[in-house]
């Protein structure tokens, strides 16, 4: 499958990545407690600079199984921004499951995940990420930066008409694609008295973030922007 997830514009030519299974979030640092769920709404958008790029949008549901570490389940869905290519394979659907550990409560956090995806027109996808987050915990702003890695892989390569100019048809087929990404971000508490009573408080989320995306044959960079609402179940 191909990917027509996250694509860009080199010069006349678009070249088409495999994408990663999570695009965009502003994760707590400090896990839920056992027995506590959430529920993070995310959307995004992420461009290079005369280049298309795709908006993007997530629902993830988290749950503490303790031993400072949660689990969670997610689905995203994305939209590349080009008149270049057609309606129909425009759309990237995926999942992912995911782990985080809060060693000691501690201001780090690991994360790792696993999911695939599908575009309706070109296939599907598997891919695996891992990162590092680190922030100032407490009852109303937290700043949090992160830094995580990604590895995607079309299970079904197919060549998508990129064509920009009619008298060159043009096509691109998405390949093994490797990633990092770093984020900045803030959590602000909709419900500090809620957080000092050591209960799941509701939180507003805004971030900015880099991308960088390589295959064997090409690289870009996508700057994002995102905000998100997490409330406790």
């Amino acid at each position: 499958m191909k990917l027509v997830a996250v694509i860009v514009t080199a010069a006349c030519s678009q070249h088409l990545y495999s994408p990663p299974t999570q695009v965009y979030a502003v994760a707590p640092v400090h896990t839920l407690d056992t027995d506590q769920r959430a529920v993070d709404i995310d959307g995004s958008t992420h461009s290079q600079v005369f280049d298309p790029g795709y908006d993007a949008g997530s629902a993830r549901l988290r749950a503490g199984v303790g031993n400072d570490t949660e689990l969670s389940l997610e689905a995203m869905s994305a939209i590349i921004n080009s008149s270049s290519i057609s309606n129909a394979a425009r759309d990237v659907y995926a999942g992912r499951a995911g782990m985080r550990i809060n060693p000691g409560h501690g201001v780090l956090s690991f994360s790792a995940g696993l999911g695939g995806g599908f575009a309706p027109a070109a296939g599907t996808f598997a891919a695996i990420d891992g990162g590092i987050s680190a922030g100032y915990d407490n009852c109303y702003v937290v700043p949090v930066a992160s830094a995580s890695v990604f590895a995607s892989q079309p299970l079904e390569a197919r060549a998508v008409d990129v064509t920009v100019d009619p008298d060159k048809p043009m096509t691109s087929t998405p390949a093994r694609t490797a990633g990092a990404t770093f984020r900045t971000g803030l959590r602000i508490s909709l419900s500090p008295s809620a957080c000092h009573a050591h209960h799941e408080a509701p939180w507003i989320t805004a971030g900015f973030d880099v991308t960088t995306l390589v295959d064997a044959t090409s690289n870009a960079q996508l700057m994002g922007l995102g905000a998100g609402l997490t409330f406790p179940l």
